[in-house]
């Protein structure tokens, strides 16, 4: 039986057991359940097709940026490893270079007697010119700084040598000559190479030979190294003077290795100064 009043849409069903809507209830219905299907409203992401929906910017070791710049701030990284691998491995190979005994040079005569000296590295026996191998002093009228003051480095220097040489004899082994046309030797006083005091004293530095003699003066900051100065082959050349090549062959490493080892230091005093 059916209801009177009612809509089809109960049917012929019990009115206890299903009781029938009437069709503006049925609409109420399918309207909410229409708002409950609306994407619009729904908390849960949609999956579309089609292009993928923009993703928020990634984070790297804290930062936001895109993976172009972390891409290029990885190369940046790895250009500055890389030249510091370069530097270490050419520190390396100049210490080792240096390291090894320089070849020895063919003795082109010998030289014995009473001796006078011209500057830092240099001196007069016999009448000839010897130009002390090895090591390079500062120059005549070179100045030096030591504790905020200037001194004349180049005149210290000859003087030094002259206390080396003072009353004795002196024996050179001639290696040839310099591009002044100077006898090349090694010369001892006494029995002591003059070289190697000159170099120890800090009035002279390594140029070719006596590289650990240098580093022992540049840590007890003797002579020129109680300050600043500016080696004197760099002084000649500012100076306008002629180009001296190092007087033991393939020295160019060693010049390398001064190099790294004068921007160390430099660094380190701005440090120690900071």
């Amino acid at each position: 039986m059916q209801r009177e009043g009612f809509d089809n849409h109960c049917g012929a069903i019990d009115l206890f057991a299903c009781p029938c809507v009437t069709r503006d209830e049925a609409d109420a219905d399918e309207r909410q359940r229409g708002r409950r299907l609306n994407p619009r409203r729904s908390k849960f992401r949609i999956v579309r097709g089609g292009k993928p929906a923009p993703s928020s910017p990634r984070f790297v070791f804290g930062r936001r940026g895109s993976v172009s710049q972390r891409n290029s701030r990885s190369e940046e990284r790895g250009g500055l490893i890389g030249g510091w691998m370069f530097l270490m491995v050419l520190s390396l190979g100049a210490y080792v270079a240096s390291s090894l005994p320089p070849p020895e040079k063919t003795v082109t005569g010998e030289l014995r007697g009473s001796a006078v000296a011209s500057d830092g590295d240099s001196l007069r026996l016999n009448g000839r010119r010897v130009r002390i191998e090895g090591i390079d002093a500062p120059e005549i009228g070179q100045t030096c700084q030591r504790e905020g003051a200037g001194w004349d480095c180049g005149a210290e220097a000859r003087r030094r040598l002259e206390d080396l040489i003072d009353g004795t004899t002196i024996r050179c082994r001639l290696h040839g000559r310099d591009r002044y046309g100077r006898e090349l030797g090694l010369c001892e006083a006494g029995g002591r190479d003059i070289g190697r005091e000159m170099v120890l004293s800090g009035y002279a530095v390594s140029y070719g030979l006596y590289r650990e003699e240098e580093e022992r003066a540049r840590e007890r900051r003797a002579g020129v190294w109680a300050g600043d100065f500016v080696r004197p082959q760099e002084w000649r050349r500012s100076e306008g003077g002629a180009e001296e090549t190092p007087h033991q062959a393939g020295d160019w490493l060693e010049f390398i290795l001064q190099w790294l080892e004068d921007q160390a230091w430099r660094v380190a005093k701005e440090i120690a100064g900071a």
